[in-house]
């Protein structure tokens, strides 16, 4: 199949409502609405609807914006909404052109993304790297779609064929301390956080786990209960257990006076604690305010996860012509993934760049 979507997004508005359709309107909206009041609990789940589920709420926002206004406009039409309405876009185009069979896999993927705790990645990845097919003048088909064979793309041009396994790996994966963890657990932390930030005195806690931080919050409670205790105050300053270690500094001996930016704040820390650090809270001034650092002992291991998709992508194909890995770690640049779409040797990975996540 090939297809060409609108470069203007007024035209491309038309499709934000189909692929909400596909899905089914209510649970993609109701899902949404779930998203939205996650998010206006505090800026740490913010932070977590932003990084995982920034596409279902950007088409739900366009959605509304259209039963409004009747249109999109191009002047409001910022990263994330392009992104999203490409992708609303291709997801429609190719629905059109697939079987019954494709066409309801392809529904049954829409409902699973809405539902899954890393959002649309994989999906957005393949019908992203399709619609980049397709604007170097490709015809691509979805065999796993269409339940033909195990891989996602076969693409082809003039005398050329070739095989697409995507893989979408979390930014998290291998890691000892898990984004959306770390923010769940500085949301629960948040009131002696606000609490400290009162203060004229800035407290920065730095939190260093033997391994990894669980995501089951009865398993953080002990946890919690000493960092809440060293922010409040009391003396030690510090709390040893066997699975951690929290300590109190000054936001003064470990930043200075003049550190403005999270980029600054980031810098510092990574100079007195090391890297891939997780930091969290907020500057009131220069030398005051509130943060928590938190790091693990244990040394973190992305490439085994890497490893692993690869060698199970490399199992899906056919064999019987050039085959390649789409791979793609989230904290890659939204812009990337936009049109215009860059250009790249095939067989060329993606730049991803994998940064500690940063309040």
């Amino acid at each position: 199949m090939r297809f060409f979507l609108p470069q203007d997004i007024t035209a491309l508005g038309g499709h934000v409502d189909q692929v909400l359709e596909l899905a089914g309107k209510r649970r993609w909206l109701a899902r949404a609405d779930e998203l939205d009041r996650e998010k206006s609990i505090s800026s740490y789940r913010w932070k977590i609807v932003a990084d995982y589920h920034w596409l279902e709420m950007a088409i739900a926002h366009q959605y509304d914006v259209l039963t409004k206004v009747g249109q999109l406009a191009e002047a409001h039409a910022d990263t994330l909404t392009r992104a999203a309405v490409n992708f609303a876009g291709t997801v429609v185009e190719v629905h059109r052109r697939s079987s019954p069979k494709g066409q309801k896999q392809l529904e049954g993927r829409l409902r699973d993304a809405l539902n899954a705790t890393t959002g649309f990645a994989a999906l957005f990845l393949e019908m992203d790297l399709a619609q980049r097919l397709i604007d170097q003048g490709c015809d691509v088909e979805f065999p796993d779609l269409e339940g033909r064979a195990n891989y996602d793309l076969a693409f082809s041009r003039e005398d050329f064929i070739g095989e697409v396994e995507c893989k979408s790996l979390s930014a998290d994966a291998g890691r000892q301390i898990h984004r959306k963890d770390f923010y769940r657990f500085v949301d629960a932390l948040r009131p002696a956080i606000e609490r400290r930030s009162a203060g004229a005195t800035g407290d920065l806690v730095l939190i260093t786990l033997a391994g990894r931080l669980s995501s089951a919050q009865d398993k953080q409670a002990i946890l919690l209960r000493a960092a809440e205790e060293v922010l409040g105050g009391k003396t030690p300053a510090n709390r040893k257990d066997q699975l951690f270690r929290v300590e109190r500094y000054t936001v003064k001996e470990v930043l200075g006076t003049s550190v403005r930016t999270s980029e600054e704040v980031q810098s510092r820390c990574t100079a007195r604690f090391g890297p891939n650090l997780h930091i969290a809270g907020a500057l009131t001034a220069p030398g005051e305010g509130c943060l928590v650092v938190m790091r693990s002992e244990k040394e973190d291991d992305t490439s085994t996860p890497q490893l692993e998709a690869m060698r199970k992508a490399a199992s899906q194909f056919s064999g019987k012509r050039p085959a390649f890995i789409a791979m793609q770690c989230h904290g890659v640049e939204l812009g990337d993934l936009l049109s215009p779409r860059p250009v790249r040797r095939q067989g060329e990975p993606t730049k991803a760049t994998s940064l500690p996540a940063t309040a």
